[in-house]
């Protein structure tokens, strides 16, 4: 080999190892371009930051700035929920079944964000908080969901060919939730048919199977759909309700209460399952389970197996947003070579803001969610009698009587301390200064309070179903508490968590807990590589890319990654 070849090797050779070091300590391996991009199109009821209830808005933020950065053209399709400074009217109007639509446009971080603005988005929602998209609160949705979100899909399709910078009818879309099912029926039933979107194909992606868009048929009228979709669209349950306006869910109430059926209903996630190209959902784990059975599917495993099962994909974060480097609400800022420091400073800072003892070796356990049935608050409540020599602080907003719960934790026990209300200085406080978080959901698609903690070097504690299975490892980056009852609160559930919390606690401050607390923040759980299982899932169903299946499998969940090796 002659020397220019020798130098170059040794060259390469010193750049890799600059590389792994960087990426052991922090930064971001670069970026792997596509040699066929392609035209991705999400289309979805909620984006981050403009709108948000949950982790779908959190999705469809992060996964296409990823995408787009890997040489896709990538556009978002949302409604206009409020007045955003940032987003531009494109003087594009088409009509939707009789009302005008219009789209405003901007460019962010590389991604088309299209907002479609009609007022039936923009009148009822704006000013109020992002819980309100779709009713004053939960369970009692808006009566006319059915007629918003049926413009909204066939709005969205439209824009694709509308819209100057639309890719047109050569595209994949990506739908998500119940909000936006009828995107694949529309495309199958209605636009192909005619001998348009031809190519187009139709990924389905569950976020939480438990909101299924169920109406009654009478509302099969104000969606203008050919009769032969109702074969997709009809379901049959047990449920004399439909919860809305007219007929809300009772905090104390459970659906089960109604359930006297059968009731001809509309399931607009089943008619989305069964059109789609591909049926996706946030984690492997939660992909087994709800089709497993109608438990955990809610009705819809059978529908799931139908359509050949769900491939889960776990979730990214936002490491920009939660960046214990450059968090402004921690004291001290720290990465993982300061990461005891750090946290030092931000839980002596929070312990006093919620007044707590501030007392370094006690070991203190964060709640930070709903506080509703669904997160398990009701089974980590019935616990705290049971948990000693701990700090506990949960911050949340939810039903009433979890609310005056919460609130009197501290006249019980002045280690306890309850935040009602939303807060995002506080939850920020919470995840860097705890030292570990609490997440006893009874069922959790992907979650990502767990991954905010683990991003700050703050140990995650938590029940063992959906993507919690696929994010924590036991003994390694976290405790797991076990499955819950999903139906009711189970005395042995609130005894699993308080025997977790003593295990965690005992282990805290010991060397153990140190390994622990490095492996969590040493993780990359941005969505650099859930970004390159979701583009490979996509070219298979695009294209049938052969290459898919290898690259699919070169991406491991949380669980299945080793970590860096530590300094």
């Amino acid at each position: 080999m002659n020397a220019p070849a020798v130098a170059q090797r040794a060259a390469v050779r010193r750049a890799t190892r600059v590389l792994v070091s960087a990426i052991a300590n922090g930064a971001t391996a670069p970026v792997e371009k596509t040699s066929n991009p392609m035209n991705i199109v999400f289309v979805s009821a909620e984006v981050a930051p403009w709108s948000k209830t949950g982790g779908l808005g959190d999705v469809v933020g992060g996964l296409p700035i990823e995408l787009a950065k890997r040489g896709h053209k990538v556009i978002t399709i949302a409604p206009r929920y409020d007045q955003y400074s940032d987003c531009w009217d494109t003087s594009v109007v088409v009509n939707v079944d009789g009302e005008s639509v219009r789209f405003f446009h901007a460019i962010k971080s590389g991604v088309h964000r299209v907002f479609i603005d009609h007022p039936w988005f923009l009148a009822k929602v704006w000013g109020k908080t992002g819980s309100k998209l779709y009713g004053n609160r939960s369970g009692s949705d808006f009566i006319d969901n059915h007629k918003r979100f049926t413009m909204f899909c066939k709005a969205a399709i439209e824009s694709v060919r509308a819209l100057p910078f639309g890719p047109g009818e050569d595209c994949v879309f990506v739908a998500n939730d119940w909000h936006s099912a009828l995107i694949p029926l529309i495309i199958k039933d209605v636009y192909q048919p005619r001998g348009q979107f031809k190519n187009a194909k139709v990924a389905y992606c569950i976020h939480n199977i438990a909101f299924q868009g169920r109406f009654w048929p009478e509302s099969f009228k104000d969606m203008q759909l050919p009769q032969s979709t109702m074969s997709k669209l009809g379901f049959i349950d047990g449920y004399s309700k439909v919860f809305d306006e007219k007929n809300p869910l009772d905090d104390d109430e459970k659906p089960s209460d109604s359930w006297s059926g059968p009731f001809n209903k509309l399931n607009w996630m089943k008619a989305g399952i069964l059109a789609a190209d591909k049926v996706l959902t946030v984690s492997p784990n939660y992909a087994s389970e709800i089709g497993s059975g109608p438990d955990k599917g809610v009705e819809l495993d059978s529908i799931i197996r139908m359509a050949g099962g769900a491939e889960g994909i776990v979730n990214g974060m936002d490491v920009t947003e939660w960046n214990p480097k450059t968090d402004k609400y921690v004291p001290v800022k720290y990465d993982r070579n300061s990461v005891f420091e750090g946290k030092a400073a931000a839980k002596a800072a929070l312990q006093a803001e919620a007044g707590l003892p501030v007392d370094p070796t006690a070991p203190l356990f964060g709640y930070i969610g709903r506080l509703e049935e669904q997160k398990g608050v009701d089974i980590l409540l019935s616990a705290l009698p049971k948990i000693s020599n701990a700090q506990v602080i949960i911050l949340g907003t939810g039903k009433a009587k979890y609310e005056q719960l919460v609130k009197s934790m501290a006249t019980k026990n002045p280690n306890f301390k309850g935040v009602v209300k939303f807060s995002a200085p506080m939850a920020h406080q919470i995840t860097a200064g705890a030292d570990f978080i609490l997440v006893p959901s009874r069922f959790e698609p992907c979650g990502l309070i767990q991954l905010h903690a683990m991003q700050y070097g703050t140990v995650p504690v938590v029940a063992s179903t959906g993507g919690l299975v696929d994010t924590v490892k036991e003994g390694v980056t976290g405790f797991h508490m076990g499955a819950f009852d999903p139906d009711r609160l189970n005395p042995a559930d609130a005894d699993a968590v308080a025997a977790t919390v003593s295990r965690a606690a005992q282990v805290f401050q010991t060397p153990k807990f140190r390994e622990m607390v490095k492996n969590c923040i040493s993780q990359d759980l941005s969505w650099a590589a859930p970004a390159k299982k979701w583009e490979a899932i996509l070219e298979e169903v695009s294209r049938g890319c052969t290459a898919a299946p290898a690259k699919k499998a070169s991406v491991p969940t949380p669980v299945q990654k080793q970590i860096p090796v530590r300094a």
